[in-house]
């Protein structure tokens, strides 16, 4: 079931103050219209009571999909600080734990550090795809086209809702300005060979190499690199 507290909130326009119900939990597993209004930016959102301005709060937000039997979990940081997100993201998984039956074990938890980002792990994750190999992906487009595609400059999202059986579809989004730019397509069988390859009957330490930790992430493993 879906957890709310009580939170006092800062209007961004005209700075008045007011408490406001926000979601720290959702399974849309059990309550499926909260799913719909994630991905509509109603949940969570907020009208001032003062000027009428309606803004979304982004907060640690625990998204659960009970019937398929996975989590993400979103603790809103900036890439350069993914050490304090992991390290906050194990205090959770242990909170968790604490409180499961002795008989249960958690589901598989992703950590992810944006709103954009949990949305696409959302569509990662309902399409059946292995985040660490999409992420791998995403690693091939950065590497092999840095003069179009700095990590700094631009994220490689994948575009769930346009992909199909024969193509995977990529967008690629300006950072600062949020604008959506190019589309990449990337074939399914090629994806495919690359599960089989790293995953299913291949050494699986390149990609666990890349990706160490609970956050896996092609632009901040490669935006890290460069420091």
């Amino acid at each position: 079931m879906a957890q709310t507290n009580l939170y006092p909130i800062r209007c961004p326009s005209c700075g008045a103050q007011q408490d406001e119900t926000l979601y720290d939990s959702i399974d849309v597993g059990k309550e499926p219209d909260l799913r719909r209004q994630l991905l509509e930016n109603k949940l969570n959102a907020v009208t001032c009571n003062a000027c009428g301005n309606r803004f979304r709060i982004d907060k640690n937000l625990l998204y659960h999909d009970s019937r398929e039997g996975w989590m993400i979990y979103l603790n809103p940081h900036s890439p350069e600080n993914q050490d304090q997100a992991v390290s906050e993201f194990r205090d959770v998984l242990e909170d968790l734990n604490s409180v499961l039956p002795a008989d249960q074990t958690l589901p598989e938890v992703d950590l992810v550090l944006s709103r954009i980002e949990l949305v696409e792990r959302i569509f990662v994750r309902e399409a059946g795809l292995h985040p660490k190999v999409i992420e791998y992906v995403k690693y091939l487009i950065y590497t092999q086209n840095l003069d179009q595609f700095m990590p700094e400059d631009k994220a490689i999202l994948l575009n769930g809702q346009e992909c199909n059986e024969d193509q995977l579809c990529f967008v690629v989004q300006d950072v600062e300005t949020h604008k959506l730019e190019t589309l990449l397509h990337y074939k399914r069988e090629t994806y495919n060979s690359l599960v089989e390859l790293l995953i299913e009957d291949g050494d699986t330490s390149m990609v666990n190499q890349l990706f160490p930790g609970p956050y896996i992430s092609a632009r901040a493993y490669l935006m890290q690199d460069e420091v």
